[in-house]
């Protein structure tokens, strides 16, 4: 294989197959998981969250006030500017999130949001959010960090698990409140 193709493959591996990777993880509250690809200008996140994080249940909501909860985590999960914080000089800007939510029978959901998918996984009565953003860079080489803002979003995530493929290589780290910042190191 070509090294110049190599990055490629890596993110495609990542990107392509974040159902598996998320099958890997045990479902537990207060940690959700990101995957993170950087290639060239475009910078991918898959995040996952249980929906008990999200909104204090994992069952289809009971009233009003539950399914106002279930519709304020969509909108939440959707915003990508209140979840990740890109180094300014890149000038990352975002393409539509795709957000994917519980069956319909687990949480509730109404078919009216153009956006929103019902993939949602369901470990045994666990019922897991996932969302895929992509951002393009008008300046890549001034990524410089990443910052998840998840913890200010969503007081019951505790601790984030990283998987990161960028052209330094693939690494984990762990993000928790006060230490949230993917550094992705000086630009070439």
């Amino acid at each position: 294989m070509r090294p110049s193709l190599l990055p490629m493959v890596l993110v495609a591996a990542l990107v392509g197959a974040p159902v598996v990777a998320h099958e890997q993880h045990a479902h537990v509250h207060g940690l959700a998981h990101a995957d993170v690809a950087i290639e060239g200008a475009r910078v991918e996140i898959t995040l996952r969250a249980t929906a008990y994080d999200l909104v204090g249940f994992e069952r289809a909501p009971a009233d009003e006030a539950e399914k106002a909860k279930v519709q304020a985590a969509r909108a939440l999960m959707l915003d990508h500017a209140r979840l990740w914080r890109f180094s300014v000089a890149a000038g990352c800007v975002a393409q539509a999130p795709v957000l994917e939510v519980p069956a319909s029978e687990a949480m509730g959901h109404d078919h009216g949001h153009g956006h929103d998918h019902d993939h949602g996984h369901d470990h045994g009565g666990h019922v897991d959010w996932q969302a895929r953003y992509r951002f393009d860079c008008a300046t890549p080489a001034a990524l410089r960090t990443i910052d998840a803002t998840v913890f200010d979003a969503v007081p019951g995530v505790r601790t984030l698990e990283v998987q990161l493929i960028d052209a330094g290589g693939a690494r984990a780290l762990t993000l928790v409140p006060g230490q949230a910042r993917i550094d992705l190191g000086a630009a070439p």
